[in-house]
């Protein structure tokens, strides 16, 4: 069961290609009229073992009623979620899944997963820092969820330069900050760094959002986004450890979306074909394989370089 947006179209398509059928679900259209945020009708439409891809953004508006249904009913959960007080509150539901025999994978996407699988591939045993930075394809992902997640999370007063890239990116609040510590304890920092990446975008939304426009700006970002945007992407991870710092980039000319849409597809394959990984909360490094990702990622036309 997945969602009907953006990004569930996208894995929707990419389950299709890998031979799973997916059924789409979402209030407005699909094969399931489905509300993530009504307990009665998500009891009604679960079934144990359904494997749910949860992409209802902006997850920082989000209660858990869908992860904490899915517990009840012995459904596996995988949420592209970027936000740290969600990821906060979905953590605290560990044990109740535990108990159930769910798994729950959150934050299956770039900003933790990918992250973590750089970080793995790096070899690095205790890394000591990890700074994300993030230049989404704005023209094929700006739309009003992906507007208000980065509004509710932007600090305007923090500004960094990306490593690898003449851009700069503001720091955003993310589900990374608790999500990786959670793997590996010996880092004292995770930061977040987005460039909204398309002309002038930085200067509009922050005038926007300090005038308090922020539902026009919600309205009006995507179709600036579809005409003006840009459709290259990039991600990069940047490591340190002992004074020895690596870094991993992901880039693409078009579709980089899929860098953060690929790693829910493999862990939805991964449970679809009766994957044995413990019940609870899966760590972030425990939800792919790095080298299965990083494969499938360059076989779709992004460019992995670490």
């Amino acid at each position: 069961m997945i969602g009907a947006g953006f990004f569930g179209r996208v894995i929707a398509r990419r389950l299709a290609d890998v031979g799973i059928t997916p059924v789409v679900a979402s209030r407005m259209r699909g094969d399931l009229r489905l509300d993530v945020e009504d307990r009665a009708s998500l009891a009604a439409a679960l079934r144990p073992q359904d494997v749910i891809v949860d992409t209802a953004g902006p997850f920082q508006m989000r209660s858990t009623t869908l992860v904490e249904t899915a517990i009840e009913c012995g459904c596996d959960v995988v949420d592209l979620s970027d936000a740290l007080g969600y990821a906060r509150a979905v953590l605290a539901l560990h044990d109740r899944a535990v108990a159930k025999g769910v798994r729950i994978f959150t934050s299956c996407s770039a900003i933790a997963t990918v992250a973590a699988s750089a970080i793995g591939a790096s070899e690095a045993a205790a890394p000591e820092t990890c700074d994300l930075f993030l230049a989404p394809a704005s023209a094929d992902t700006g739309n009003p969820a992906t507007v208000r997640a980065f509004l509710a999370s932007v600090d305007w007063s923090r500004s960094r330069e990306f490593p690898a890239d003449r851009r700069r990116g503001y720091r955003v609040e993310s589900a990374a900050a608790v999500l990786l510590p959670r793997s590996w304890p010996s880092l004292r920092w995770v930061d977040f760094w987005v460039d909204p990446n398309a002309p002038f975008a930085v200067r509009s939304i922050a005038l926007a959002s300090r005038l308090g426009l922020t539902r026009v700006l919600s309205a009006v970002a995507p179709l600036s986004a579809r005409l003006v945007g840009r459709r290259e992407g990039s991600f990069s991870v940047a490591i340190s450890e002992g004074g020895r710092y690596s870094l991993t980039r992901l880039a693409a000319p078009r579709g980089s979306y899929v860098i953060a849409a690929e790693p829910a597809v493999l862990a939805a394959e991964s449970l679809a074909r009766g994957s044995d990984v413990p019940a609870g909360i899966v760590p972030s490094h425990s939800q792919v394989d790095p080298a299965a990702l990083f494969a499938r990622l360059r076989a779709l036309g992004v460019d992995v370089r670490t």
